[in-house]
């Protein structure tokens, strides 16, 4: 098998891994579920959705690569080995993207499952599966949505972008403080700005062009300095994959390459992604 066909068959098997996931999501969708919180952040928190969910994909991909490593985000054990798994091969899946949109009865959720070897992501999928909307994409291949090309904006200055921020990772007033803040000073530099949940909903979001630039604050990074690693590496490598494909650019929050450990601003160009880390400084 070359290369090429291995992508091939990656892709579209992280695409069933995703839809078999978002069968899990439609089967609990509009029902209360319990929640295991995490460490007391009341919106932290796992559903008997994710773990199913989670347990969907890895079923999957058994079926066709048995010894392949899949490490989802409710592999709590294994976050000290994340850095050393992403240097070999393994695959990735955020099984529930979106758990508070899904618990609150909002359709903005979705399953994710990359590929990474040698710390290059190579294959990401994500399926909304309220909406039946398939992103895929593998390296050199062109992302798609729902078989379709798909393409970021072409927007390159930052007062003509539509600007879309996740709210999280604010679960104490300090953080909640730092991120009114960041949002106050960011509203007037942008054409308009949209808080939409989900990573996922943005990351796909850009590399569709329905939003032009996306950027988390890493309001954990810095308060927190010493966390091993701070981020959500199980969407990272998808996300990766997805916006580098539809011609987008993608760097780490200091404008490095891509941080598959941390956080990223993904933009519909270079150009964008320049302008906005020219006033990062003040957001």
């Amino acid at each position: 098998m070359t290369a090429a066909d291995d992508f091939v068959l990656r892709r579209r098997v992280a695409e069933e891994a995703a839809r078999a996931a978002g069968e899990v999501h439609l089967r609990y969708f509009g029902q209360k579920l319990g929640r295991d919180v995490h460490g007391g952040n009341r919106a932290d928190y796992t559903t008997v959705a994710d773990l199913e969910a989670q347990a969907a994909v890895k079923q999957t991909i058994a079926r066709y690569w048995p010894d392949d490593v899949v490490v989802g985000e409710e592999d709590m054990e294994l976050g000290g080995r994340i850095a050393e798994l992403l240097e070999g091969a393994c695959w990735l899946t955020d099984p529930l993207d979106g758990t508070q949109e899904f618990s609150h009865g909002n359709p903005g959720f979705s399953c994710v499952v990359g590929y990474v070897k040698e710390g290059e992501p190579l294959v990401g999928a994500a399926y909304f599966a309220v909406w039946d909307e398939m992103f895929s994409a593998a390296a050199g291949m062109g992302a798609t949505l729902n078989g379709a090309p798909i393409r970021v904006s072409v927007v390159t200055k930052l007062e003509q972008a539509l600007f879309a921020v996740p709210q999280s990772n604010v679960s104490t007033p300090e953080r909640q403080q730092r991120f009114v803040e960041r949002v106050e000073r960011l509203l007037p530099r942008v054409e308009g700005f949209r808080m939409p949940g989900a990573r996922s909903l943005m990351a796909c979001g850009v590399a569709a062009g329905r939003y032009d630039i996306t950027s988390t604050f890493d309001l954990r990074r810095e308060l927190s300095p010493d966390r091993p690693f701070s981020g959500q590496p199980w969407e990272t490598v998808a996300f990766v994959v997805l916006v580098h494909e539809a011609g987008g650019a993608v760097v780490s929050l200091d404008g490095g390459p891509p941080d598959l450990l941390g956080y990223n601003t993904y933009a519909a160009s270079r150009e964008l992604i320049e302008a906005y880390l020219s006033v990062a400084g003040d957001v």
